[in-house]
């Protein structure tokens, strides 16, 4: 039994909003992971099977691993057709924000969205919502936002409107954001939404190879790459490991093809904490994992703009690569020094 966690008063009034309008769009962050746009993709198809005009648009590209996730369903890729994107935010009845908290995570679509006179909705799992939305659906004990979109559906009695790619998205989203059930974040309540999801008739074979199995042959030698010749070990239990354009284009790095690379230095036993650092053409992205009692996402939100969950977390680092290092050591060092 799945136990209903959603406000009542909050689920009613988006139930309220989805039955007034047609015209519906849904958004995700900039960098789409699987959890970004399973959950995105996965809600569009329950609204279309309801009879809704609903639309997905993405940012940026879709890192070339979770093209398989697309089963058929049409979406819009902002940063490659801005006039059709924005004409349909610009006539939407509705918008629906998912797995990010604040707008700044979609980067051009901000102006857009923010000053688009209809109803917002957020469904999200990260910590510190904005309050700028209509219906706030927030849970960051979640383990995805797919996992939230999954209660969300069945506590508004949708649930005969998930198909099995539906149920597919989802379960990517879930399986991806919880490394295949091993981070933290696994609670027993998730094992019990991904039973119900394979009921569905799912082929979690086929899915977990697609989506944490298989990388491109250059994301594989740019990943070998930059472990071996590009990372730092710190008193044999942090890594730093860091790509700059140079490295990047070597391999013709495109997006998504470092996506898990930050986790590899956890599996030494020694290290709790990583972080990846990779120069993007506006700013330095910095990535960090860790285990343990060790908290990443204070650290991003302190020094990198940007923030996330206990054992993982992103930001952003205005400056050149250098800088960017030369902070991470100050950190390490203050880190140690108030031990």
């Amino acid at each position: 039994m799945i136990e209903s966690i959603i406000d009542p008063q909050q689920l009613a009034k988006f139930k309220e909003l989805v039955a007034s309008v047609n015209r519906i769009v849904i958004t995700c962050h900039k960098k789409a992971d699987g959890d970004a746009i399973g959950s995105s993709l996965a809600l569009c198809r329950v609204l279309r099977n309801m009879g809704k005009n609903a639309m997905v648009i993405i940012p940026d590209q879709l890192p070339a691993s979770l093209e398989f996730t697309v089963m058929g369903i049409d979406y819009v890729t902002f940063s490659f057709n801005e006039v059709k994107a924005s004409n349909i935010i610009k006539n939407t009845q509705l918008i629906l924000s998912l797995d990010y908290n604040t707008f700044s995570r979609v980067e051009r679509m901000q102006p857009l969205l923010e000053q688009a006179q209809v109803p917002k909705v957020l469904i999200d799992h990260h910590l510190n919502p904005d309050t700028c939305f209509d219906v706030t659906i927030s849970h960051p004990e979640m383990s995805s936002t797919s996992e939230l979109v999954y209660r969300v559906v069945l506590q508004a009695q949708w649930e005969r409107f998930i198909d099995l790619h539906a149920a597919s998205e989802l379960f990517v989203g879930i399986m991806t954001d919880t490394g295949n059930l091993a981070f933290s974040s696994s609670y027993p309540g998730v094992y019990e939404v991904m039973a119900q999801l394979m009921r569905y008739g799912i082929d979690k074979p086929y899915l977990y190879k697609m989506a944490i199995d298989t990388v491109p042959i250059n994301s594989l030698l740019l990943n070998s790459y930059a472990l071996l010749n590009k990372m730092t070990i710190i008193d044999n239990s942090i890594a730093l490991i860091t790509l700059n354009k140079t490295d990047l284009d070597k391999f013709n790095y495109k997006t998504g093809d470092t996506e898990r690379l930050v986790n590899r230095p956890l599996s030494v036993g020694e290290i709790y904490w990583s972080t990846f650092m990779r120069e993007d053409p506006r700013y330095i992205k910095v990535s960090m994992r860790s285990e343990g009692d060790f908290a990443v996402d204070e650290l991003c939100a302190r020094y990198f703009n940007g923030g996330g969950h206990m054992h993982a977390a992103a930001g952003e680092f205005y400056g050149t690569m250098d800088e960017a290092v030369k902070l991470f050591y100050e950190i390490v060092e203050n880190i140690k020094n108030n031990k």
